[in-house]
C-alpha cells in the first residue's frame, strides 16, 4: 500500500472516530465539536510525525553513538563496537502521519470556519 492510501485511510478513520465520539458523548453532531476533536487528533499525529522526523534527520545520531560507546567501555567488552545510526533505524515512515495530521488540521479549520459563518 502506498503513502497516499495509508494517509487517506488514516484520515477517514480519524473522521469516523471523531463522529462516533461525538455521538457517544454528546448524542448530537456539531461543527464546533467536530473541529475540536479533529484538532486534537491532528495535533497528536503532527507531534508524533515531527518527533519521528527529528529522529530520522540524524540530529541524535552522535548522541546515540556516544551513549552506546560509553556503555561499551563501562562493560569493558573487547570486541569492536558497531553502531547503526539512529536515523537509519527509525526510517522515514513519518510522512504518512505528517500528511494525515496536516489534512485533519485543514479539515478542522474548515469545520471551525463553517461553524462561525
Amino acid at each position: 500500500m502506498n503513502m497516499k492510501n495509508k494517509s487517506l485511510i488514516l484520515i477517514i478513520l480519524s473522521l469516523i472516530a471523531s463522529i462516533v465520539w461525538q455521538l457517544v458523548t454528546r448524542q448530537s453532531l456539531s461543527l464546533l465539536e467536530t473541529s475540536n476533536s479533529l484538532f486534537f487528533i491532528a495535533g497528536i499525529l503532527l507531534i508524533f510525525a515531527l518527533l519521528w522526523l527529528t529522529l530520522s534527520s540524524g540530529v541524535f545520531d552522535f548522541f546515540n553513538y556516544s551513549m552506546k560507546k560509553s556503555l561499551h567501555i563501562v562493560k569493558r567488552k573487547e570486541e569492536k563496537l558497531e553502531v547503526t545510526p539512529l536515523s537509519k533505524s527509525v526510517g522515514t515512515g513519518f510522512k504518512t502521519f505528517l500528511i494525515s495530521g496536516a489534512a485533519l488540521l485543514v479539515i478542522s479549520l474548515f469545520a471551525l470556519l463553517g461553524y462561525y459563518l
